[in-house]
């Protein structure tokens, strides 16, 4: 028998059944290997080959049992580098920045929907999507989607193409763009691109961007795809597998699509770190502000997003930054039901 559908009760802040589809879409991203000299040439590129590579190292990790310590570390996993007739890493992928944010997928609760289109109608109006999407657009520009590929390059160059109307903005230097300061964007490109996004946000439209960026990192140099995840793999077998995408000209090491979406949205800076002074690092947009690497959450209660949706919704007071952080959110999208 089917089961029946959640009703929700009055008493509940949030519907039980509530979900918003993301309004950034980008796609995996293909990394392919050539000359720095070569960038403008579409055909001097080549797809970079997963191989496997299989090492006797060492036991370092804390607690190894003293009869073990002289004992190798057989390690078997895919492996990727640029060829020596290589210098530099090209990273291709497209993204699609769409409207209708505050519809949601699916809820079964209709005042809760009429009450979040009013304040989302106050926000677009008063506020405006331009400040998010400086901060989007910023992470475009700095290449902040190579994550450990970024590291030690000696230069990164980027080319963004708007495939509706083939307006081309070259960046030749993504170093020059902060990861860490999301300051007034001064450069005049980035600019046109952010109103582009701004607009595509508040209408029932969409803007589709095609993203390359060119890391000369030199020739023979380690490139890091994405990983994928493995559960519990079998002893003594293979167990770090590296992505890899089918193309036309082969199989080509890739880059996650969640990964280019993590990137893309690192810009809520706007959380508290309390007793501490030091420059705080911009997060991705999470309802918690859970950042799994540093075994953190930013925003376990009062600063996370459902007590801050909740405070907007009941007509409280929150800050400008907090309504920035609620509407980040809603495009990055998710299940977001409560308990009734």
């Amino acid at each position: 028998m089917a089961k029946k559908p959640k009703v929700a009760t009055d008493s509940a802040k949030v519907p039980s059944v509530l979900a918003f589809n993301r309004k950034i879409e980008p796609s995996d991203a293909l990394m392919q290997s050539g000359l720095w000299s070569e960038r403008a040439n579409s055909t001097a590129w080549k797809n970079i080959d997963l191989h496997e590579k299989r090492n006797r190292g060492t036991k370092s990790q804390y607690g190894v049992d003293d009869a073990e310590k002289t004992d190798p570390n057989l390690v078997w996993g895919d492996d990727a580098r640029l060829p020596f007739e290589a210098d530099t890493l090209k990273v291709f992928f497209t993204v699609k920045f769409l409207g209708n944010i505050a519809e949601p997928t699916t809820h079964n609760r209709p005042d809760f929907e009429i009450k979040l289109k009013e304040k989302f109608a106050t926000y677009q109006q008063d506020i405006g999507f331009l400040t998010l999407a400086k901060r989007y657009v910023r992470n475009l520009i700095n290449a902040r989607f190579l994550w450990r590929n970024r590291l030690g390059a000696e230069n990164i160059a980027l080319q963004i193409r708007n495939t509706d109307t083939n307006q081309i903005w070259n960046f030749e230097n993504a170093y020059q763009h902060s990861l860490n300061n999301f300051d007034e964007l001064e450069d005049k490109q980035a600019m046109e691109i952010a109103e582009l996004v701004a607009k595509s946000f508040s209408e029932d439209n969409y803007l589709l961007l095609e993203v390359t960026a060119f890391a000369k990192v030199g020739e023979g140099q380690h490139i890091f795809p994405s990983q994928e995840f493995v559960d519990k793999p079998p002893k003594g077998q293979k167990s770090k597998y590296l992505y890899q995408i089918k193309t036309n000209q082969g199989m080509c090491a890739g880059i996650h699509s969640e990964k280019i979406g993590n990137a893309i949205r690192t810009i809520d800076d706007w959380y508290t770190v309390e007793n501490s002074d030091s420059l705080k690092a911009p997060i991705a947009v999470e309802p918690y502000g859970s950042v799994p690497n540093r075994g953190q959450a930013y925003r376990i209660s009062k600063t996370d997003f459902y007590t801050l949706l909740i405070n907007w919704l009941e007509n409280e007071e929150i800050s400008k930054d907090d309504q920035h952080f609620v509407v980040a959110n809603l495009i990055r999208g998710g299940v977001f039901g409560g308990n009734d």
